[in-house]
């Protein structure tokens, strides 16, 4: 690739000057035919090419190019700088990269600097038209990065520290057609020749030793030859990543600059030049090193402006010969010379030079020493050249708070829909119109500042949406808001104006988040995703946690971290969408499709696999899942809370649900179609969120600032309904900080900030497996709850569902489905989930006997699968609770209502039904929670022969038949929960191969459990521990001394 380059790009742009000063045309010949140029028709005086080399034997514009990296370095004050900067620069591609001394060129520029190239083949540099502009990038990196840090006074006569760049570095240079002077040409005013040196040179000879050797322009013995430097060249990898990295950064800014150019507007009129253009034509450049570009930025101003190219010429012609100190005539003419060709070049072309506001305000003076250095004075907003597009509100884009940070927004005006997650209590206070008046006009030579030409020498500057710094005036000091206000006047640095504040505008801080129905508004790639944003609300509009809103404003990067912000000029409430739920007769009369025809537990039964059977043929296709789905369902239906004759308070009434599955058994898939099609919930991807996201983050306000609470999406789903997916994301000691908030329906916060907020969250917790396992792999599946639970965690889900790979048939994946009658539309589901959610504690009522088939049934439940202590999926003490929730949620699913048609109805038959679910779903082969609880009965009840049985196994042991072994064994065990192999064989000194058959039988006899954390004793092992004790075995044992 690179030697395809290097043939197929072979062109230079060349021209020289003779010792009278008459310049020969710019011409494009082939790269073999330099040294015949250069020796032959120049006489090595004075000859220049373009340090790009092109593919076309004529310029095109727009044309790709390649270069080597290249720099310049030019420092008339002391010509030592530029060499010292020199040295900086190949040190570091060379020590902290690892460029070789064969891939560089260094050289000294017969004059007083010093050019370095480095072979763009080391840094795998590909041809494009604006490589130019990403050397600059990368040349502004390393003047600061190489530069020196020095203790200064700040305007408060504090010590701060700031960093001087490489004072000679030249940031000029970096143009679309760059001409360096060629090796061992002759420089027409020194008569020095252009020479290359070798690092060791450039770093020991002394400035004027150098010049010595450049009086003859011969090749020094250390440089390398073309056929050495060939031979090794290669790209490097270190080498090759910097410019890549820095590559990257400049295509990122220049997307963005793009668009904020673009969208500049510049109305020039002949005779009328914006002040910038105005001080450079009556005071010239500033530094040495800007005349090219301030020739380029008047020639684009002129042309702009209607001015003809020989009228341009004519000016610029005059303007340099005057700012051209009297150097000889030679030099007059070669600048005049200059400036002919940059009007030739801006003129000749429609796009390569355009005026540039940024462009000509970095042609201010110096900044090496002086705490204020000499602007190029701009009128800022006050500039008559300068048209900015204001967007009316008819023209904002409609957004979903995802899609609001795409650079392409910078500066325009959106609309979205949000919650308001968090809210600064305290808003800001900044500048809303500013007063700008002068007091020492009569003396004034500040020629550029917009005040002198203004008759009353005042001014005024409205801040509005448009204006970033507004944002950039939060959470910060009255010295830095003077700075900023200077700033943005445009006013020349001056002692002699006043700035005063004529009226402020309050500025709140705002942490939002997508509102929970804006799935019209999103797309696949931002569906499902948590999105924070925090932005800034003006003019003190009333806005609330927690609450919903349709917001507009204008996109910008933050000032201080280039974050996407919105500042936002209007704030309308919304209603979420319970609140806006009216149970009118139309709903009623479609909601009766759900009911069945009685309330016998038959017509139920069947009443619900017609609802399955339609929304698993017409809506999931997820086939064979019945237990998922309507777990799914009976979660959505669930009510906030309700009264139970056995509690003074009304109980929880949101269900919170567990799905765990293999891989590739459709669990997401369900829900997320389910969700998609009733148009609620909220789902979160736990793997890219931590317990923070969840619940609650602290937020600091600027640095030093003060603190407030970033409710997560577990409470910003209050009311209404949670999916995480793929929950073995979030460690066990996460979700038990959830515990309060799960139990209790509120989440507090008692850290810098004291606050506590609604948390009442129908949740849906589904993931795979943990640790790559199947459920398969377990004795039961319902033991996987415990890698990803802790025992309190558990207790908290109404119930569980476990979906095996090997459950459903494989033929039924591959048949096409059958038609099933519709019953339950789109609108039909979501108005029921919402009838369910508008429900208040008073409009939840139980029918005669559903209270006592409750208690019969969760007693019931609690003998066969509540002695499973350590997966407390029926815990005997709440499985009331948990039977009357489900119970509720399936009266609602099924739209059992009272003649009113406001209040749900719980009949008995409810409660039946789902017994009979619980027992499916625990029963079932994926699961066996009845076949665990059994088992752990009957591991916790040792009775006397299997004690005598466990203990003749032991003692058979060889290591096991000495007693005083024996009651090491069993006490090392009563006292350790876990135990590594070289645990027993240490501490009950035996061989290795002892403690291995210790361990082992142990293990068969099921009387330890290996874990990640070691071996743990298992139900059985402490009922044989507590039995040995409390047959006195070890009685008369003396304690340890």
């Amino acid at each position: 690739m690179a030697k395809q380059i290097e043939q197929e790009y072979k062109y230079v742009d060349v021209y020289h000057c003779d010792a009278n000063g008459k310049n020969s045309p710019w011409r494009r010949i082939a790269v073999e035919d330099i040294p015949s140029y250069q020796h032959e028709e120049a006489k090595d005086f004075n000859c220049f090419a373009t340090v790009q080399r092109y593919a076309n034997s004529s310029k095109v514009d727009g044309e790709a190019f390649i270069a080597p990296l290249y720099f310049d370095l030019d420092y008339d004050a002391d010509p030592t700088v530029a060499q010292a900067d020199a040295v900086k620069i190949v040190n570091f591609f060379t020590q902290e990269l690892d460029t070789k001394d064969t891939d560089i060129h260094i050289y000294f520029s017969g004059n007083k600097g010093f050019h370095i190239l480095i072979d763009e083949r080391v840094l795998g540099i590909k041809p494009r038209p604006d490589l130019h502009r990403a050397y600059k990038h990368l040349a502004g990196y390393l003047r600061y990065r190489l530069g020196t840090t020095e203790t200064v006074e700040d305007d408060n006569g504090k010590p701060v520290e700031r960093t001087v760049p490489l004072r000679s570095l030249d940031m000029v240079v970096y143009t679309v057609k760059r001409m360096l002077r060629l090796p061992y040409s002759r420089h027409q005013k020194t008569g020095l020749y252009k020479i290359e040196l070798s690092r060791e040179e450039l770093s020991v000879l002394s400035l004027d030793e150098i010049k010595d050797r450049a009086k003859t322009g011969s090749v020094s013995a250390e440089i390398y030859s073309p056929e050495e430097r060939e031979k090794a060249i290669r790209k490097r990898p270190k080498t090759g990543i910097f410019y890549a990295d820095k590559l990257k950064e400049y295509e990122d800014a220049a997307a963005t600059a793009k668009q904020r150019y673009d969208k500049e507007e510049y109305i020039f009129i002949k005779d009328k030049p914006p002040v910038c253009v105005q001080d450079i034509l009556k005071g010239g450049w500033k530094k040495d090193g800007d005349r090219n570009q301030a020739t380029v930025q008047l020639a684009c101003y002129f042309k702009a402006a209607g001015y003809e190219k020989a009228e341009t010429s004519k000016i610029l012609e005059e303007w340099v010969t005057k700012h051209t100190s009297a150097e000889g005539n030679y030099s007059v003419k070669q600048r005049i010379a200059n400036t002919k060709s940059v009007v030739e070049a801006v003129y000749s072309s429609e796009s390569d030079y355009k005026f540039g506001c940024a462009f000509i305000r970095s042609l201010h003076g110096e900044k090496s020493d002086a705490k204020d250095y000499e602007r190029v004075p701009c009128a800022g907003d006050l500039c008559h050249c300068l048209a900015r597009n204001v967007h009316a509100d008819s023209e904002a884009i409609q957004l979903h708070l995802a899609a609001t940070s795409n650079a392409e927004l910078t500066g325009k005006l959106i609309k979205t829909r949000v919650m308001v997650a968090g809210k600064k209590h305290t808003p800001y206070i900044v500048p809303k119109k500013i007063e700008y008046s002068c007091w020492g006009r009569e003396k004034c030579k500040k020629y550029g500042c917009p005040l002198l030409n203004i008759p009353v020498a005042t001014a005024y500057k409205d801040l509005g949406a448009t204006n970033r710094e507004l944002i950039q005036m939060t959470a910060t000091g009255d010295d830095n808001i003077k700075g900023i206000l200077r700033d943005i006047s445009g006013i020349p640095s001056c002692q002699k104006y006043d700035t005063e504040i004529v009226e402020n505008t309050n500025i709140d801080e705002l942490l939002v988040i997508p509102m929970a129905d804006d799935a019209a508004q999103a797309d696949e790639s931002i569906d499902g995703k948590y999105v924070l944003r925090k932005i800034y609300a003006m003019g003190g509009l009333p806005v609330s946690e927690n609450k919903y809103y349709e917001i507009s404003g204008y996109v910008y990067p933050h000032p201080r971290n280039q974050e996407s912000t919105i500042l936002v000029t209007s704030a309308t409430p919304l209603q979420d969408v319970v609140e806006s739920f009216a149970l009118t007769d139309d709903v009623k009369n479609d909601l009766k499709a759900l009911q069945p025809q009685t309330t016998d537990v038959k017509d139920v039964a069947e009443k619900v696999e017609a609802i399955l059977n339609d929304l698993t043929y017409n809506v999931t296709h997820i086939v064979e899942r019945d237990e998922t789905l309507l777990g799914v369902l009976l979660t959505y239906h669930s009510v906030l809370r309700f009264k139970v004759p056995w509690d003074t308070m009304p109980i929880r009434g949101w269900v919170e649900m567990k799905i765990v599955g293999d891989t590739g058994t459709g669990k997401s898939a369900l829900i997320e179609k389910i969700m998609k099609y009733s148009g609620l919930g909220n789902r979160v991807n736990a793997e890219s969120t931590s317990r923070t996201g969840l619940t609650y983050k602290m937020e600091q306000s600027g640095s030093g600032g003060a603190w407030y609470i970033v409710w997560g999406a577990w409470p910003l789903a209050d009311k209404e309904l949670i999916w995480i997916d793929e929950d073995t994301g979030i460690e066990k000691k996460e979700y038990s900080e959830m515990t309060l908030a799960r139990s209790d329906g509120r989440l507090e916060v008692k850290r810098a900030v004291t606050a506590e907020t609604p948390c009442r969250v129908r949740a849906i917790l589904s993931g795979n497996v943990p640790y790559g396992k199947r459920l398969a792999d377990y004795s039961q599946g319902v033991e996987a709850l415990k890698d990803i639970f802790n025992n309190e965690d558990i207790r908290r889900f109404d119930f569980a569902v476990f979906m095996r790979s090997t459950d459903v048939d494989p033929e039924k994946y591959n048949r096409q489905l059958p038609t099933f009658p519709k019953i339950v539309t789109s609108d039909i589901l979501k108005n029921n989930i919402l009838f369910a959610w508008s429900r208040k504690t008073e409009n939840v009522q139980f029918a005669d006997g559903a209270i006592d088939s409750i208690l019969t049934v969760a007693t019931n439940l609690s003998k066969i699968y509540g002695r499973a202590n350590d997966v407390p999926l029926v815990s005997p003490s709440d499985e009331r609770n948990k039977v009357a929730r489900l119970s509720v949620s399936l009266a609602a699913m099924l739209h059992s209502v009272d003649d009113s048609g406001e209040n749900i109805v719980v009949y008995p038959s409810h409660v039946e039904y789902v017994q009979e679910l619980l027992k499916a779903v625990y029963n079932a082969p994926g699961c066996g929670l009845n076949y665990y609880a059994k088992l752990s009965v009957n591991e916790e009840e040792l009775t006397p022969e299997k004690f005598d049985k466990l203990t003749k196994h032991l003692r058979a042991l060889d290591t096991l038949k000495n007693t005083g072994k024996y009651s090491e064994f069993i006490t090392l065990f009563a006292q350790q929960k876990y135990l590594r192999l070289g645990d027993v064989e240490a501490m009950l000194s035996v061989e290795k191969e002892e403690a291995k058959s210790i361990v082992n039988l142990c293990t068969k006899l099921r009387m330890l459990v290996m874990t990640t954390g070691g071996y743990k004793k298992t139900a059985r092992f402490n009922a044989y521990i507590a039995k040995c004790f409390e047959m006195g075995l070890f009685d008369n044992l003396e304690d340890d001394i």
